[in-house]
């Protein structure tokens, strides 16, 4: 394993591990479900990127390491490398890689990364640029350490575009989700970034960009399996520090145990934009 030797400059962002629902340790379960539920989806876009064996794999805004792990189990012969600013989160990914052989980690910025130029033959950025207060600099940054003909995939959310639910649950929900995205704008992030990718990797100077969407439904992983993504319990700090009403968190969380208890469907939709150096 590796670890950065300078200062880490953790730039703008509007997430904090430990300010999320029932704090740090709670949040890194949720990261751990996350990547359970859509990593076979992305693999299916990520693997004609791979490159063979010999190659090199960024992770760049890594967590916990989950995806981290998986790419290196996907990439035997590989250089797999994963980076993250939060030393907390980057300690379980150690842990997770103590019993064996495992991917490189370091401590630093997406922004400002430790790695030298044309390092990785792909980058892998997982819903890390929704709380960037400016992605343009950051995939300029991994666009200088891939390698010439490599790949930039970030994989990410519009709110918006979210999916869609049977019985509908925009009416009840609307106010208190629309706080959320207004309370993650004000601390420099993004809801709605997945549509404005394209063009962040364009205006970062990646040629050949893609919009690959995936999507996974409530039948094919089970309404308990998302709640820890979609339960309004998720708004709760945010009612703690004023900035989603204790009104509209209720409507919200009164709409989604209705929908639990009336075996709701839930369709919903990521989205992979990648592009070439």
């Amino acid at each position: 394993m590796g670890e950065a030797g300078r200062p880490v400059t953790p730039g703008a962002r509007s997430y904090r591990p430990e300010r999320e629902l029932g704090g740090f340790e709670q949040e890194v379960e949720r990261l751990d479900r996350q990547a359970a539920l859509t990593w076979d989806h992305e693999w299916r876009i990520l693997e004609p990127l791979a490159p063979p064996g010999g190659g090199a794999v960024l992770d760049a805004g890594c967590g916990n390491g989950a995806v981290t792990a998986e790419l290196s189990a996907a990439l035997p012969g590989s250089r797999v490398v994963g980076l993250d600013v939060h030393p907390g989160l980057l300690d379980r990914a150690r842990a997770r890689g103590a019993a064996g052989a495992g991917p490189e980690l370091f401590l630093g910025d997406i922004g400002d990364t430790p790695f030298a130029d044309a390092t990785f033959d792909l980058v892998l950025s997982r819903y890390v640029f929704q709380h960037l207060r400016e992605p343009v600099v950051a995939a300029r940054e991994l666009r200088r350490v891939l390698r010439p003909g490599g790949h930039l995939a970030v994989i990410d959310i519009d709110a918006g575009l979210w999916g869609a639910a049977e019985p509908d649950l925009s009416g009840l929900s609307q106010e208190a989700y629309r706080a959320f995205g207004a309370a993650q704008s004000s601390a420099g992030g993004d809801r709605l970034i997945a549509r404005r990718l394209p063009r962040v990797l364009r205006d970062a100077g990646y040629a050949d960009v893609t919009v690959r969407p995936f999507a996974y439904t409530s039948d094919e992983v089970g309404l308990a399996a998302l709640a820890p993504q979609l339960s309004p319990e998720r708004l709760l700090p945010l009612v703690e520090r004023g900035a989603v009403s204790m009104t509209a968190y209720l409507r919200a969380m009164t709409a989604w145990q209705s929908f639990v208890a009336g075996d709701g469907f839930v369709l919903l939709l990521g989205f992979a934009v990648v592009g070439r150096r």
